[in-house]
């Protein structure tokens, strides 16, 4: 733990120091977020850190690599991306809300950014907005339930049951003011706790959902916590939600290269798998395969395999499943390096210094 978090605050120094020796005049801000910032940090935590470039030029800072085992990404969100969020139009509020700035390009990006961060308050205190907010992320689960009806692979219901609970949990906040300021690492925690008045079968609901083991169990039990969050917030969706079944087209060659610089982002996601199974985090270990499990069907479009991650989650067998995790990120690795991929992952710090990224 001690000598990741060393790891750490070197990157930080590192980023801070790049944006302003060669970015100054193209960076508005940078930013960290998450566990480097709120105490919730493990020995394969990274740096969750995002900026906000001000040129074209600025968002060439944007980079991967791993260093140790672990993945870093440094990535851009615009100015139009961070109001929208702070209208509550995505699920990243922590972005906006639980923040430390590293890098200020002048005091007037700060300000701009501090009024953006009172909007975020300013809706988040509207009852008659959070209700229509929360009511549309009502409607997103409901097209996702229809759509989910329409599959018959228990890796594909469970990937779009995952983001329902996810969508609704974040629906829950919402309608009670309020967001998960700490992501998804304590979203059901929160969801138990920080809401009181939430009828017991919403958390109970959520739960069920991850420890469905068929897939007729997994829609089930997602329909029903759709119908009772609606229920909770008086919500009726009448109108019916044209589907189309999913189709991802593969890639007739390898994009090694892409698939390289996805892994560099994504290689977090497994450690955090592998954390979550040793923990016996059988609820995180479930939402962070989901979201793995996404970008891995994305990845189709570039070449890579289809890889069944979801349907091997049992949270009553943590260790296979985390085996399972080894065996396709090992697979992933190879597939890019055979193809000519190059994964920028260095031993230690001073091998990544020795890179001039």
């Amino acid at each position: 733990m001690t000598k990741r978090k060393e790891i750490n605050d070197k990157i930080v120094e590192w980023i801070t120091n790049k944006a302003k020796q060669e970015y100054a005049d193209d960076i508005s801000l940078v930013l960290l977020y998450g566990s480097y910032i709120n105490g919730t940090a493990n020995s394969k935590s990274d740096v969750d850190c995002y900026y906000i470039p001000k040129t074209e030029r600025g968002y060439k800072l944007g980079v991967g690599f791993i260093i140790d085992g672990v993945g870093y990404d440094l990535f851009p969100i615009s100015w139009e991306r961070v109001a929208r969020i702070a209208d509550l139009q995505e699920c990243l509020l922590p972005l906006v809300g639980d923040v430390q700035v590293i890098y200020c390009g002048d005091s007037s990006d700060l300000e701009h950014f501090k009024d953006i961060q009172s909007k975020l308050q300013s809706n988040l205190a509207n009852d008659k907005y959070v209700k229509s907010i929360a009511e549309k992320r009502c409607l997103d689960a409901y097209k996702m339930c229809e759509q989910m009806k329409l599959d018959c692979n228990l890796s594909e219901v469970r990937k779009i049951a995952g983001h329902v609970i996810m969508t609704l949990a974040d629906a829950v906040a919402i309608y009670n003011h309020d967001y998960f300021h700490f992501g998804l690492k304590k979203q059901y925690e929160n969801l138990k706790s920080n809401f009181p008045d939430i009828p017991r079968n919403i958390v109970t609901g959520y739960k069920k959902v991850v420890t469905s083991l068929s897939e007729n169990d997994v829609k089930n039990n997602t329909i029903d916590l759709l119908k009772n969050v609606c229920d909770y917030m008086h919500i009726t969706i009448e109108s019916q939600v044209d589907t189309i079944p999913n189709k991802v087209i593969k890639a007739e060659h390898v994009n090694a290269s892409w698939l390289a610089g996805l892994y560099e982002e994504i290689s977090s996601t497994f450690n955090k798998i592998y954390v979550c199974c040793e923990n016996d985090n059988y609820i995180l270990a479930f939402l962070t395969a989901v979201c793995l499990q996404r970008e891995l069907d994305d990845a189709k479009e570039a070449g890579c395999p289809s890889y069944d991650l979801l349907s091997y989650y049992d949270y009553r067998q943590l260790s296979k499943f985390a085996e399972k995790t080894r065996m396709i990120e090992t697979d992933f690795i190879e597939l890019i390096t055979n193809n000519g991929g190059i994964i920028k992952s260095y031993e230690n710090y001073e091998q990544f210094i020795q890179a001039r990224l």
